[in-house]
């Protein structure tokens, strides 16, 4: 995942994260237009999640069967990477069933 990428997905899960915090007034009504990107940017967010975990995998297979040119703290920085985009997706996820969980509560 690439550093533009991770600082892009940051800023979206920010968003996220303020509105559903309330710190961000939210859009009364969510274009089709709107819905489509969040859930474009979401997927997207959780393939290169998928793709550094994949990679990740790959390079400790590569580095045990004594493959490449990669050394032990490659293979460890790669984990480490996979691991960090893996909880901040877990923490996103959370973040989402928590707002959900709260207007589905709101009384109208």
């Amino acid at each position: 995942m690439s550093n533009e990428a991770l600082q892009s997905l940051a800023r979206e899960m920010k968003v996220m994260t303020d509105m559903a915090a309330g710190q961000l007034n939210a859009p009364a009504t969510v274009s089709p237009q709107e819905a489509q990107d969040f859930r474009d940017a979401l997927h997207r967010a959780i393939l290169q999640v998928n793709q550094a975990q994949n990679s990740a995998q790959a390079n400790v297979q590569s580095f045990a069967m004594g493959e490449g040119s990669m050394t032990l703290e490659e293979v460890m920085v790669s984990l480490q990477k996979a691991n960090l985009s893996f909880q901040t997706m877990i923490a996103v996820r959370n973040r989402l069933v928590d707002a959900y969980k709260e207007v589905t509560n709101l009384q109208v």
